[in-house]
């Protein structure tokens, strides 16, 4: 996608750093008050995630596990995987090309708190307007236009073996200042021209990798951009045609280490093509007949919706409640507790109440992102109950959270913790685990109502075995508090 062999042209001034640690650069300030803590946004070009989804689809598909809708299921998961990242992500989808059930999709898309729009044109010339305009850091795609569109970083992810993303990164300062050949915009014009792309697959026919890499050398392609920004219309092809007379000569003359006659004899007269630059050069967005800046969207992630998000597996996947229920607790509960941290508000405007919690440990990975490992108690959740003849459901949950997460929202948690680590390395003090924060709470309630009416009215008892159906808590063989579902026979 987009032009020949640009990705090989140019070098990633990031290599296979997680996405969580890109992210982590982009957090904003030390943020106490109501407007919580500035997450980097990032721009997705929407085609390249339905096209990584339908290759997955159509491999699934061949399995007799598929299950319902695979498609969105695995759109699921990889947005699960995004919102474990500190990154607000907003989605950018075709104009000419809008997904034919896009429906789901942008169901999914605001359940994660995340938004999206629909371009006029390409979703790659939208974004790369909004990161010259500084709307959005980064550029998430795989079509390599973006760089020449005017993007100022570009991200392209790859998964990683622990189920994460790693990002390759490629910075527009860093790319102009290579020591080998500097890449500025005209030089990314002149390799398009020469090796093609989506607008003029082919290129110069008989103009490969090397003689074109050859030719960003010299002066050629400032002397082609300076004539497309320059120059009155009316006088464009006279100036091209010297131009074009200026690449002759240096195919033929040596400057190149070699002569290459055949080729410069067979350049066309209405190479290149006036068109195809503008296209590049002014590319068509949602804002082309706009000359506001006001009129550029302002973006406000909101925290995800945990319930609505159980009613998606339900409804649109068919998955049954213990699915579901150990699903959300395994690999969503720690992107819910990061934005709820940051103080992300609700999708109806309401800022809440940032989680409460336990601090058990740091942990430094060699190579890593440093975490906190956190407790969560949450009594609304342990209503899984028994539907596998299982009498045994924990009674709480550990989740990991970036330490930068950790010391910009909760610095006192964190000061407490070294304070009583510095104090004693011995075990923890036996202080009752705390609540989960009221509106999450509140949510896993509401979840647990809809999978498990039939316990509904048991979530106010837990811990409290002596009430009327309440919930003993117990230990089990590993020294894990645990909910014994038992008592309730």
């Amino acid at each position: 996608m987009g032009i020949t062999e640009l990705w090989k042209l140019v070098s990633p001034s990031t290599e296979g750093q997680t996405l969580m640690a890109f992210a982590l650069e982009g957090l904003k300030g030390h943020v106490q008050d109501e407007s919580g803590l500035s997450m980097m946004t990032v721009g997705v070009d929407a085609s390249a995630w339905l096209y990584a989804v339908c290759k997955l689809q159509a491999f699934q598909l061949g399995h007799a596990q598929s299950g319902e809708n695979p498609e969105l299921r695995t759109l699921m998961y990889k947005l699960i995987t995004l919102a474990n990242a500190p990154v607000h992500a907003h989605f950018v989808f075709d104009g000419e090309d809008r997904p034919t059930i896009k429906r789901g999709k942008h169901e999914l898309l605001q359940i994660f708190g995340f938004t999206w729009a629909t371009a006029k044109g390409e979703a790659e010339a939208d974004l790369a307007f909004l990161s010259k305009a500084g709307k959005i850091g980064a550029v998430l795609t795989e079509d390599s236009d973006a760089l020449l569109f005017g993007a100022e970083k570009v991200l392209r992810l790859t998964d990683n073996e622990d189920g994460t993303f790693l990002v390759d990164a490629y910075c527009a300062g860093a790319l102009s200042n290579d020591l080998n050949i500097p890449l500025t915009t005209s030089h990314l014009l002149l390799w398009a021209m020469l090796r093609g792309g989506d607008y003029n697959p082919g290129g110069l026919s008989g103009c490969g990798s090397q003689v074109s890499r050859a030719l960003l050398a010299g002066d050629l392609s400032d002397l082609l951009m300076r004539v497309m920004t320059s120059v009155a219309p009316a006088q464009l092809p006279g100036m091209l045609e010297t131009w074009r007379d200026r690449l002759c000569t240096v195919l033929v003359d040596g400057t190149l280490g070699r002569k290459y006659p055949t080729l410069a004899g067979s350049i066309p007269a209405d190479f290149p093509s006036v068109e195809i630059m503008r296209l590049y050069l002014h590319p068509v967005t949602t804002w082309s007949d706009s000359a506001s800046s006001s009129s550029l969207p302002q973006f406000n992630p909101t925290q995800p919706n945990i319930t609505r998000l159980a009613a998606f597996c339900q409804d649109r996947l068919g998955w049954m409640r213990p699915k579901i229920h150990k699903y959300l607790r395994n690999n969503f509960w720690p992107a819910a507790c990061m934005r709820a941290l940051c103080q992300l508000q609700t999708d109806d405007g309401v800022i809440l109440p940032k989680p409460t919690f336990n601090v058990e440990k740091r942990k430094d990975p060699e190579g890593g992102v440093p975490v906190y490992c956190i407790t969560l108690f949450a009594p609304s959740f342990v209503n899984a109950t028994n539907d596998e003849g299982e009498s045994w459901v924990p009674s709480h949950s550990k989740v990991s959270i970036p330490a930068q997460i950790m010391e910009l929202t909760s610095p006192q948690d964190v000061i407490n913790y070294r304070d009583q680590h510095a104090a004693s390395a011995g075990p923890s003090s036996g202080e009752p685990l705390p609540d989960w924060h009221p509106r999450l709470s509140a949510q896993y309630a509401a979840v647990a109502d809809m999978l498990w009416p039939e316990v509904g009215d048991m979530s106010n008892a837990v811990g409290d075995p002596e009430s009327s159906g309440g919930m003993k808590v117990c230990t089990d063989e590993e020294g894990h508090e645990v909910i014994d579902l038992t008592v309730l026979d």
